[in-house]
């Protein structure tokens, strides 16, 4: 469940990147790169008694580009789903070892949001959250993801808020249930984060 976190941070990576692209006129012979080292992930997780939890976590990285004519980045954004966080520790051992299964490494271990699309936004135009699209590796399985975005520029950098449901049954993952109380199909990814402009020579413009 906790796997809907780090879907929700990479999509919001890649939609940061799309906007701020496209309001500032980047050359697209000479497309910069933006990178992120940290993020607020939290997963909402409705239980079947009522109620919800959380889990959170801020192992959010990754870089994105975009080609000339493309509407879609190149590259990832992952979260580490080692690090998902319930706030009780046999919750998180179930989570992690039962349902998310990052014993098995690899694609178990990380979620990785990639071919992020956000050609809705109009620069100048837009205001307020925007509709994203992406593709979303959880549990060893990829699907496509829909969601919604909201960037803010700050400089060189971009600040990225999205939000995105994700149904566990689509990723394989066994219906999560402790002593006859579950964790519903759908849950909801929040990401928040920075995502840091860097130019094609690999400069970090927040240090100009």
């Amino acid at each position: 469940m906790d796997k809907t976190s780090r879907l929700g941070k990479t999509i919001l990576g890649f939609a940061a990147l799309t906007t701020w692209l496209a309001a500032t006129g980047i050359s697209a012979a000479q497309p910069p790169m933006w990178t992120t080292t940290t993020g607020d992930v939290r997963v909402t997780c409705p239980m079947t008694i009522g109620g919800s939890f959380e889990a959170r976590t801020t192992a959010l990285t990754g870089s994105l580009s975009l080609d000339a004519g493309a509407s879609s980045f190149d590259g990832e954004l992952s979260v580490d789903l080692k690090t998902l966080d319930t706030g009780i520790s046999l919750r998180n051992r179930h989570m992690l070892d039962n349902y998310l299964e990052v014993q098995k490494g690899g694609d178990f271990e990380v979620a990785t949001l990639s071919q992020i699309d956000i050609s809705q936004f109009k620069p100048g135009v837009t205001d307020g959250p925007t509709p994203f699209t992406a593709r979303l590796r959880l549990h060893g399985t990829t699907q496509a993801v829909t969601g919604m975005v909201k960037l803010i520029m700050r400089g060189s950098s971009v600040r990225v808020e999205a939000t995105f449901p994700v149904r566990l049954s689509d990723y394989g993952i066994a219906d999560p249930r402790h002593l006859g109380v579950g964790v519903k199909n759908e849950i909801a990814v929040h990401a928040l984060f920075l995502a840091n402009r860097v130019g094609p020579d690999h400069t970090d413009y927040r240090r100009n």
